[in-house]
């Protein structure tokens, strides 16, 4: 088990219905170990203006090998024409937690 089997997936969503969604079946596939979520303030660019609003940022804690999965479902139950979803390695941490990540996830 090397630290660089994990990741963080990132996305945002503008209800927190959606969020509660997404973060429920994620869990309930075994997808992820954990999400951790907050409001935030964004600022972008979309549909040739500038647009500032609230969002639910939602960050996950996972095996690399379920991405293309939890992409998949994040697409099918986002609200959102071309949503964040972003991988992120994870180069180190204590092992304690990367097992405990491993036992909460299913096999990919």
């Amino acid at each position: 088990m090397e630290a660089s089997d994990y990741c963080l997936i990132n996305t945002t969503t503008d209800t927190k219905e959606n969020a509660d969604a997404i973060t429920q079946l994620l869990l309930e596939k075994k997808l992820i170990a954990c999400v951790q979520s907050t409001v935030i303030e964004s600022a972008y660019h979309w549909q040739g203006k500038i647009i500032k609003s609230k969002e639910i940022h939602l960050q996950m804690k996972t095996k690399r090998s379920l991405f293309q999965k939890i992409q998949k479902a994040i697409e099918h139950l986002h609200t959102y024409d071309i949503p964040e979803i972003i991988m992120v390695p994870i180069t180190g941490a204590n092992s304690l937690y990367l097992e405990w990540i491993e036992e909460e996830t299913i096999n990919s």
